[in-house]
This record gives structure tokens, sequence and C-alpha cells, in this order.
């Protein structure tokens, strides 16, 4: 056998066959890449929903999103919003610790893993055999604060008495729960509309829903349909036409005004006194809720609003939102990032507007820098109606951002 040098190959008389060759690969190369493109603009794949709207909308997976818009998409997926609710996975829980908790009654709950699932243990009165074992199937919380945890019976949704909070990690009795072992809480779907995308109830005749949901018609987490609406056509379009590089059947913030955008937020970040008799997963982008937007009716102290919930009436009764025509929520914050202690970024913003203050008094911290806008006119509260019970038969404040801008003592 003799081997030819790729040198000596150009030199030998079958030269020009293989180029030739070497052209016939190539030229079938290229008419393999254009017949897929034409065939893949042509012959369009249908979109397969992952979840349906009683109002006709499909819900889609949000990797089809990422085939554009990439970089917003991986931002989100890191944001609170999104991972505010999801299926149970080993990562989310650690069980290294005190995986217990203690009531003032006697009673006690254990959480262990076994065969895949985590689990959550009742026991009755120091009795060593457990009195039931329910499954955790379902976190809710993005972990800054804490996890909470439901369980499906069948097609009904319950929450479980023990809740996970950080900083440090430890087990505790779920907020709202007596110091003993209590019937689980049913969780219908006015609960789930501030953590997920989309539930619906199996009883929309009733007009008081109940925790019976269609468990296969879940969206969980906070994706791109909920704040952008249906984006089935939207995707459809832009894979049919590569080069339409404007954004076609998708509603944009931009558009919106003052009170549609400031709704979107208020839909959870109001209280639930606010909305509570929109039908549930009913609003959509665009809605607008004049009860929460019309400024005659704003309250002008923060008093009366409690700092865990009603962040939007907060900001409402502060001086800078109605000293202006065009501030929302989106003036400080972005919906697709992760901006969680990122102090610099807010109050780069304060200082936009607020440029060359002065101020009458020094703080008597030294560590406080004089730009640290948003530690002194937005400080920590106690929540009046948010408490954990961190020790047995001890209630302590939830510390919440207040959203109220103004001068503090």
């Amino acid at each position: 056998m003799k081997l030819v040098i790729i040198s000596d190959l150009f030199k030998s008389n079958y030269t020009k066959s293989y180029l030739n060759s070497c052209t016939v690969i190539i030229q079938y190369i290229l008419i393999v890449c254009l017949t897929s493109c034409n065939s893949y603009n042509s012959e369009f794949v249908p979109i397969e929903p992952i979840a349906r709207h009683r109002n006709g909308m499909n819900f889609i997976g949000m990797e089809t999103c990422l085939e554009c818009h990439p970089k917003i998409v991986s931002s989100h997926l890191k944001t609170s919003h999104y991972k505010t609710s999801k299926l149970v996975e080993f990562n989310d829980i650690d069980l290294s610790g005190k995986n217990s908790v203690n009531f003032a009654s006697g009673d006690s709950i254990k959480f262990i893993y076994e065969e895949g699932t985590f689990y959550q243990q009742g026991y009755r009165n120091y009795i060593s055999s457990p009195y039931y074992k329910k499954s955790m199937d379902v976190v809710l919380g993005s972990g800054n604060k804490g996890k909470s945890f439901l369980h499906w019976e069948n097609n009904s949704l319950f929450q479980l008495q023990g809740s996970l909070i950080e900083n440090p990690s430890k087990w505790i009795n779920s907020p709202g729960y007596r110091s003993s072992l209590s019937q689980m809480r049913p969780i219908t779907p006015v609960c789930l509309e501030c953590h997920l995308t989309y539930a619906e109830s199996q009883n929309l005749t009733k007009k008081r829903q109940n925790n019976k949901l269609i468990k296969n018609n879940i969206v969980y987490g906070i994706d791109c349909q909920r704040c952008h609406g249906a984006v089935e056509n939207h995707v459809e379009h832009h894979r049919k036409n590569r080069m339409d590089t404007i954004g076609k059947y998708i509603l944009s913030y931009s558009k919106f005004t003052q009170s549609q955008r400031i709704s979107m937020c208020a839909l959870c970040h109001s209280g639930l006194g606010t909305v509570e008799s929109v039908k549930q997963f009913s609003f959509q982008p665009g809605d607008t809720f004049e009860n929460v937007i019309n400024k005659n009716k704003i309250l002008n102290t923060s008093r009366e609003i409690d700092v865990h919930g009603n962040q939007v009436g907060l900001l409402m009764a502060s001086k800078c939102f109605q000293k202006s025509e065009k501030m929302d929520c989106m003036t400080c914050h972005s919906p697709h990032e992760q901006e969680r202690g990122n102090s610099v970024k807010f109050n780069s913003i304060c200082i936009s507007c607020h440029k060359g203050v002065t101020h009458s008094k020094q703080t008597s911290n030294d560590k406080i820098s004089l730009k640290e806008c948003v530690t002194c006119h937005m400080p920590l509260k106690n929540s009046k109606a948010m408490k954990l019970e961190l020790e047995v038969n001890v209630l302590t404040p939830v510390k919440v951002r207040s959203h109220f801008i103004g001068i503090y003592e």
C-alpha cells in the first residue's frame, strides 16, 4: 500500500478528480442547508402548549423565548419572580442541620427524605409513631427569606405546616399556624395568583373557589407570559420571519400608560384587600385597577399601610410619586433582573432626580454614606401582618423594606 503525502496529492494525476469530488461534497452540503432552511420556513411545526388559559390563550415554555432573547431570559430565570414557585427538587431542601420543629403543645414535625421524595411527619404529644406523613410537592418562595411547601392530595392543594427560613437556615412553624399540629391550610387560586403564571380551579361555576385544581394545567413561577400576555403568535411569526427584527404580536410596556404599568404590579404588590374582587387569573397586561391608580384616593400618610404586601400603596403615598407624572415601579426596578442588595443601582436612581441635595444632619452611623439613600429614606420596618414563630410560642415581626419614600427619624 502506498501512502500519499498531501503536498504530493496536488502533483498526482488524480488531483483534478479529487478536487471535483470536494466540490461535489461542498455543493451537496450547501443544498442540504438551503433546503433545510426553506423547509423550516415553509413547513412550520406548531408550538406545543404546556397549559391553556380558560380565555383560550395557550401558554408555551420559556425555552422558546431563549431563541431570540437569551440574555433577558437567562437573567429572568435568576429573579425572585421566576423562582417564587416550582416543583420540589433535591437541591431545594438541605437536611444537614436540625430537621424538626417543636410546638408549645408538645407536638412536633420532622423532615425526612425517602426514595427521592421529601416528607413532613407530624407527631402528637411526644408519641414516637407519626400521626401523619405528607410529601413536599411544591415550593413557594425564592429562598431569599424563606420557603413554604405545598402538598397535593389527589387534585387538592394544601400548605404544609413546616416552612424553611434563610439566614440562618432553620425550620419553623408556617406563618398563621397555631403552635400545635393543625389541619393543613387549603390553597385556592387567590393564594396562587402571586406565585404562579397560571392555575385553574375545577369549580369555575361556583362563586367561591376551593382548592381543587386542574393539576396538569399549571404554569409555575412568574414567566414572560404573565406580564407580556400571549406570546404564541409572536414566536410563530418571528420563527417564520427571521429577518423581522421589530417585535410583532407582543405587548410592549413602553406603550402602556402609567396606570397600566402600575396596575400590573399592583395585582400582587398592593395587598389582598385592594384587588380581591377581581376573578383569579382574569387580569391581563394592559388592564387597569382604577381604585388603585386614582390619585385623589391615595393616602397621604403611610401609617395605615402595612409594609408587607402593599408596596404600591406606600409608593403612591410618597411625595416622589405624587409630584411625578411618569414615575412607576419600573422607574427603579427591572423585572428581568435580580436586583436584591444592589444598593449602588438604587442609590444612583435616587441621585439622578435629587442631584446636588445637601443634608442638614450628618448620619450618626459613620459606616453609612450620605449617598446610601435607600438605607435612610426607605428603611426596613417591622410588618404588622407578617410574623414568624422563630422560638416556641414567640412571634417575631418580619422586617420589610418600606416603599414609602420619606424622611424618617
